[in-house]
């Protein structure tokens, strides 16, 4: 076989899809890795990327010139980094046919199918982004764990956890609800206990926490309500950032995007649409030439 492969990247923080397609466009398999967020595993995630194509590979019985075909579309969290981006450039396989944007960037392409529109990611972190033309894109938010990534899964864990430390100091001034007792029979309900779950948590494992703060809110925990309440607001700010105006197409991405809908201000609803493809199709788009190189312009309008 000589015909040409791509292998697209969506990769986070808490895990990373990995596809590959043959020359003509069809999907010969996908994978779920670790995580690949640049700003977590800097040039390791090549590991994790390179391992999960030869899966890939072998599940379909590639010859072993396989790579030598493969034109890499990856999209990757932390890629907003310009020295991070460059090291994971330089890491890669000798010869290597490569593109590499964020993961916000395969994201909105896959939303607008191409066209100019925005994107909020809400996953382990979060980020707002809009494509206006030719590749110029914006970014907001986007700055990380612990100063940012409003709204994410990472915001929500650690909001959750902050109160779980007051109710052990017993300084919490409000009721203690569902959702603190679910919380603390993951972090621990002691000084000790606790603080040991703190010294090895990283946003992935605080991101682990969201979804039972999201379903107790679904019950109507009040603690619960007020922590996906105020994450909708953040959301919507992001939104807001990107275009004040809300006329450019928008969609919301990511694993927290479907359970914090009902979540959001209604004036966020009323103004999302739903992505046209997931961001692995954007990748695809990056890694066949039919997407410009990524350009993020360095001040906002």
């Amino acid at each position: 076989m000589s015909e040409r492969l791509y292998c697209c990247v969506d990769g986070g923080a808490s895990n990373t899809r990995v596809a590959l397609f043959d020359e003509a466009g069809h999907r010969l398999g996908l994978t779920v890795t670790g995580p690949t967020s640049l700003t977590v595993r800097g040039t390791d995630a090549w590991i994790e990327i390179l391992a999960a194509l030869e899966n890939l590979s072998r599940a379909v019985a590639l010859d072993a010139a396989y790579l030598s075909r493969t034109h890499f579309g990856i999209g990757l969290a932390g890629a907003n980094n310009g020295a991070q981006r460059q090291k994971f450039l330089d890491a890669a396989p000798d010869n290597c046919a490569l593109r590499v944007s964020t993961d916000a960037y395969i994201a909105a392409l896959a939303a607008h199918g191409g066209s100019p529109g925005a994107v909020i990611i809400i996953g382990t972190g979060s980020v707002g982004y809009r494509i206006e033309a030719a590749g110029r894109c914006r970014i907001v938010g986007g700055w990380g764990f612990p100063i940012g990534d409003e709204g994410s899964g990472a915001w929500i864990g650690r909001r959750a956890v902050a109160q779980i430390a007051q109710i052990v100091d017993t300084r919490f001034r409000k009721r203690v609800t569902d959702m603190h007792r679910a919380v603390m029979a993951v972090t621990g309900n002691s000084r000790d206990v606790l603080l040991d779950w703190l010294l090895a948590a990283p946003p992935a494992r605080f991101a682990e926490l969201a979804p039972l703060v999201v379903e107790h809110a679904g019950r109507g925990d009040t603690a619960a309500l007020e922590i996906v309440s105020e994450a909708g607001r953040e959301i919507d700010a992001l939104a807001d950032a990107l275009d004040s105006s809300r006329r450019i197409p928008l969609a919301l991405s990511g694993g927290l995007a479907a359970p914090l809908d009902a979540f959001l201000p209604d004036r966020l609803r009323s103004w999302i649409r739903m992505p046209q493809e997931d961001p692995i199709s954007g990748a695809l788009m990056l890694a066949r030439g039919r997407a410009p190189d990524e350009t993020i312009m360095l001040q906002n309008r």
